[in-house]
C-alpha cells in the first residue's frame, strides 16, 4: 500500500472455497506518519454461501485500540447489522461485497456492499477490466484494475490522499 509514493503498510487477503461457499479473510495494517503518527489495522472476515453474503465482521483498531466493530448476518430475507452496539436491518440481498474485489472481477455487477463502512455503493465498468466505485452522491471512491479476473492495482481515495494498492504474490511453503 502506497500513499504519496511511500509504502505505508500491507494488505493480506485469503480466499478459500468449497462446494460453492467462500470464506475471505483480509487484514490491513497501515502506519502513517505525516504531521502525526497513527496506525490503523482492519481485520475482516466474510462468508458467502452459494453466491449470497451470509456473514461479515470487521474490526478496526486505531493505535492498538478497538475503534469500530461491524457485524452483518443474514437472518431470513434480511440482514442484521450491528455497528458499535447499534442495530439496523438491511432489506437488500447482497451478492457482491468489498471482500470479493480481490479475486472476483465484478463483471456485470452494479452494487457493492462495503463491509468496512457498512454501506451499499455503485460499481461500474469503465473500459476493459477497469471498474469504478461511487458513493451515494456519485463521487468516485475507488478504482480497480484487473488482469485474468484478479485485482492487480487499485486507487482508493481517502482524506489524506489517494492510496495505491499494488498486487504482489508470495509463495507460501508449508513444509
Amino acid at each position: 500500500m502506497y500513499l504519496l509514493g511511500r509504502n505505508i503498510g500491507e494488505f493480506t487477503v485469503t480466499q478459500t472455497g468449497r462446494n460453492g461457499n467462500l470464506e475471505i479473510e483480509a487484514i490491513t495494517d497501515v502506519k502513517v506518519n505525516l504531521l502525526f503518527f497513527y496506525q490503523i489495522k482492519y481485520v475482516q472476515n466474510t462468508v458467502y454461501e452459494q453466491g449470497i453474503l451470509k456473514y461479515s465482521h470487521v474490526e478496526t483498531h486505531k493505535n492498538g485500540k478497538l475503534n469500530s466493530d461491524f457485524w452483518l448476518k443474514l437472518e431470513g430475507n434480511s440482514y442484521l447489522l450491528v455497528s458499535d452496539g447499534d442495530t439496523t436491518v438491511i432489506n437488500d440481498s447482497i451478492g457482491y461485497s468489498g471482500s470479493l474485489v480481490y479475486f472476483n472481477e465484478p463483471k456485470g455487477i452494479k452494487k457493492i456492499y462495503k463491509e468496512r463502512n457498512a454501506e451499499m455503493m455503485w460499481i461500474s465498468a469503465l473500459n476493459g477490466h477497469e471498474y469504478i466505485v461511487r458513493d451515494i452522491k456519485g463521487r468516485e471512491i475507488n478504482r480497480y484494475y484487473y488482469e485474468n479476473e484478479i485485482l492487480q492495482y487499485a486507487e482508493m481515495r481517502h482524506a489524506v490522499g489517494t492510496i495505491e494498492l499494488k498486487r504482489i504474490t508470495t509463495n507460501k511453503n508449508n513444509d
